[in-house]
């Protein structure tokens, strides 16, 4: 019976990937047998009737940003990986950690059996000699960044401008698709959209600020939120990573598409979907700096900004993987738990853990689908369920997709690493399911993925949340 669902929402999905987005094709839901939960706030919420324009405002009117910030290029600096790190240099120096601090070096992927790491072309004769010195070797993916962010930029213009020619009255007014990146703005948009066309069983939340004054939006969509089991999915915690709220809006729009003719595993659920953890990183990373990882909070006697959000959450806080530097962009915070933005998810969390049975983070790059543990070197008890169901997605991917996954335990498969939110959610809010998926590509691209691999990607990314919510019993 799952396989004959599974393909026919395969199916569905197909077909979805071949229309432009157009929110006047959604089908409203009926109002029968819909449970709002608490009513007062539910019309209130949708008596406001905030016009997408003033709400625009607010958010654009949200934040701070150094409009005289010089924009951040990358020009001839080098994408490297490097190999053969033996486990004693790595115990007494660790090698991420000296080509970022004595070298200026930018981590993009470290776990254990690779470091991909970029270097400026400033540093790249003293990097280089500091290699050899030590008979580490190194592979250079790519010889000038700045070349790979300008033709991403321009293939997600180029695809933006092929769909302004062909669009009509009907197009979404948030002007959102999965042709090219978009702003936090149009993201939040998007979610004002399905607000308003679903409200019988959506809500949108601001569950916080963030650190330079933004909201934190989290939207939920549930026909009966206190009865149904509940999967959160995130995206964005780390700025850089713009495939992962890419995808993540992605999941969102195929859930509510033709929401009448979902399949019970999805229809029966309560779902939490916060497309941006770390909205003031992810506009700077667009505005200013495009390798940016961090949040932009500012560190009390240092001259750096930023937290690690993955960092950051109270479990193996103290842990390897984090760095007590607050210009590493690795740094886990002056404590565990201390960034608005995890203390808003945090909260969040906690108050709605009854019936939570599922965690998703979207991440990038790597192609894996990973549980916990990170923070450690061992598995959780029922990790055995969980590789199953990482694994029946990865089957699932490669059949539909062709790209190859891997699936197993974090520290395994990455690395081991402290405060990170998937295995907080395991510890405190006891989720059976909690996935960290590594969205494409597993390296040649890395951040700078091309627009043209979006609906794959968010392809993947939805067949990962199929996989898991048939895996949870109504």
């Amino acid at each position: 019976m799952l396989r004959c669902q599974y393909s026919l929402f395969s199916v569905f999905v197909l077909f979805a990937l071949t229309n432009a987005f157009d929110i006047t094709r959604m089908e409203p839901i009926a109002d029968k047998n819909i449970h709002t939960g608490n009513r007062m706030l539910y019309e209130r919420e949708i008596n406001a009737n905030i016009s997408h324009a003033t709400a625009a405002e607010e958010d654009a009117a949200d934040g701070v940003l150094d409009v005289n910030e010089i924009p951040v290029r990358f020009d001839d600096a080098q994408l490297w990986r490097i190999y053969n790190i033996s486990e004693h240099m790595q115990n007494n120096m660790p090698l991420a950690e000296m080509l970022e601090s004595k070298f200026g070096g930018v981590i993009w992927k470290e776990n254990s059996k690779f470091l991909d790491i970029s270097i400026n072309k400033e540093n790249l004769k003293a990097a280089r000699s500091y290699l050899t010195e030590h008979n580490i070797d190194k592979e250079v993916i790519n010889t000038n960044i700045q070349e790979m962010i300008d033709a991403a930029e321009l293939e997600g213009i180029k695809a933006s401008q092929a769909e302004a020619g062909s669009r009509t009255k009907k197009q979404t007014s948030s002007g959102i698709d999965w042709k090219d990146y978009h702003d936090l703005e149009t993201i939040y948009a998007f979610m004002r959209e399905i607000r308003q066309k679903f409200p019988k069983i959506c809500r949108l939340y601001s569950i916080g600020k963030s650190a330079e004054g933004r909201d934190l939006k989290v939207l939920r969509i549930s026909e009966n939120p206190r009865e149904y089991k509940k999967i959160w999915i995130d995206g964005g915690i780390h700025a850089r990573e713009w495939i992962s709220p890419a995808t993540v809006t992605f999941i969102l729009y195929q859930l509510m598409i033709k929401w009448e003719e979902q399949p019970d595993y999805i229809k029966q659920r309560t779902w939490y979907i916060m497309p941006v953890m770390n909205p003031d990183g992810y506009v700077y990373s667009r505005k200013v700096n495009r390798m940016w990882r961090k949040n932009r909070a500012r560190i009390p006697g240092s001259k750096c900004i930023g937290v690690d959000l993955n960092r950051n959450f109270n479990i193996g806080w103290k842990g390897r993987g984090s760095s007590t530097d607050p210009c590493s962009d690795i740094y886990r915070g002056a404590s565990a738990g201390s960034e608005l933005e995890t203390k808003a998810v945090v909260n969040f969390l906690l108050r709605r853990k009854h019936n939570l049975e599922a965690y998703l983070t979207f991440h990038s790059y790597g192609q894996a689908i990973v549980h916990p543990w990170a923070y450690k070197a061992a598995k959780v008890k029922d990790s055995a369920a969980l590789q199953r169901v990482g694994q029946t997605a990865v089957q699932r991917i490669l059949s539909e997709t062709k790209s190859v996954y891997k699936s197993g335990v974090t520290y395994q498969l990455l690395s081991v690493a402290g405060g990170g939110s998937d295995d907080w959610t395991r510890a405190a809010c006891d989720v059976k399911y909690v996935y960290t998926v590594e969205l494409r590509d597993t390296g040649k691209y890395g951040f700078q993925l091309p627009p043209s691999q979006i609906l794959g990607t968010g392809k993947e990314g939805l067949i990962v949340v199929e996989a898991v919510a048939q895996a949870i019993t109504l």
